[in-house]
């Protein structure tokens, strides 16, 4: 099974480095079907000069102890991501049918035995006002995702929420607004045992071409013994370009028990979270600041020694060589408030190369 997973990779790598780049690749076309490949091939080397939660996903500080007054560095492809998308035949008044299947290249337990893993996996009907969505997609709730280089790491638990689980999601599309909802996997032991299912809502428009405002909702409980704890949250996210290569985008969440869509929060906590990012956009250059945060608002609820807020500053300059070729650098200073154990930092550099198709 191993060696057909790697010979199934090489092929891909094979098929993009041969292929025209910034452009999906046509596996195939007919009348009725459409199969398009896309992807990128993506290096980072990320030094960090203090302790954090993790090499491969970074998100907050270790203690400020001397057991964590450490350096490190690691290298990794693991961010290498692959994708297809399929566009199907009508198949009534209009509703076509599609589908999408994405994967990478992740592994929490090693930076080079790499191990394929699912993203994104799902079909559509989709008809003119309408999209019936059923299999893994992001969630619907805090749908803001971040501009970055650290791809898996991605501000999760220090203010960035919302990731990808199974879900059944019905939209509806009205003029330049749309709102959806959605029954999600509950993710969780405790979530599977509540046998309720995880409800996301979201109501979007578009302002103008290419920026919108949004606000959501999510639901659902965990059975902790003969309980049933609530999972709860309310999020708006926004996006506003302007002045042609700049954009100003964001998010901010409120809510309890929200540690199933990445916070820190768990059981009876209190969170508020939010990250806020300014983009520049040209033909070679990219350019991105960005800040994050994640507060834990209940002190009595937060136990000795746990984290209890964190936050990151960041900045981001990436360089695009052309023909789909970039390299980058971004600096990130994160911060962490323990509780009686009191403050900690680390600093981190993440140089990138990336391929795209």
């Amino acid at each position: 099974m191993k060696r057909s997973v790697y010979f199934f990779c090489s092929l891909l790598v094979v098929i993009a480095l041969t292929t025209p780049s910034l452009a999906d690749i046509t596996l195939l076309q007919s009348d009725t079907h459409k199969f398009i490949f896309y992807g990128f091939l993506k290096f980072d080397a990320i030094f960090q000069d203090h302790a954090m939660n993790s090499l491969t996903a970074p998100r907050y500080p270790k203690p400020d102890t001397p057991e964590n007054d450490f350096s490190s560095t690691n290298f990794t492809a693991m961010n290498t991501r692959f994708g297809f998308k399929w566009t199907g035949p009508e198949i009534f008044n209009g509703t076509k049918i599609n589908g999408h299947f994405e994967f990478d290249l992740f592994d929490g337990s090693s930076r080079n035995q790499m191990q394929v893993r699912s993203r994104l996996a799902f079909l559509e009907l989709r008809g003119t006002h309408y999209s019936i969505i059923a299999g893994q997609h992001w969630d619907v709730f805090a749908a803001g995702l971040p501009l970055s280089l650290l791809t898996n790491g991605f501000y999760w638990q220090t203010g960035n929420v919302g990731f990808r689980r199974a879900q059944i999601r019905y939209t509806r599309f009205f003029g330049s607004s749309e709102f959806a909802f959605a029954l999600s996997d509950p993710t969780t032991d405790a979530g599977i045992l509540s046998k309720m299912p995880i409800m996301q809502a979201r109501f979007s428009t578009k302002i103008k071409e290419n920026a919108n405002i949004g606000i959501s909702f999510a639901y659902g409980k965990e059975k902790i013994g003969e309980d049933n704890q609530d999972e709860k949250g309310v999020s708006a996210d926004f996006k506003f370009p302007f002045s042609g290569k700049f954009t100003i985008m964001g998010e901010v969440t409120y809510g309890q028990n929200l540690k199933v869509f990445l916070s820190r929060a768990s059981i009876g906590q209190n969170v508020l979270g939010g990250w806020l990012e300014l983009v520049y956009s040209s033909k070679k250059i990219d350019c991105y600041i960005g800040f994050a945060a994640e507060l834990l608002t209940d002190d009595e609820h937060v136990a000795a020694s746990e984290l209890k807020d964190s936050n990151a500053v960041f900045f981001t300059l990436i360089h695009k060589l052309g023909k789909g070729v970039s390299y980058g650098i971004e600096f990130t200073r994160f911060s962490g408030d323990y509780k009686d154990l009191g403050s900690s930092s680390a600093n981190q550099l993440n140089f990138a190369m990336q391929y795209s198709f």
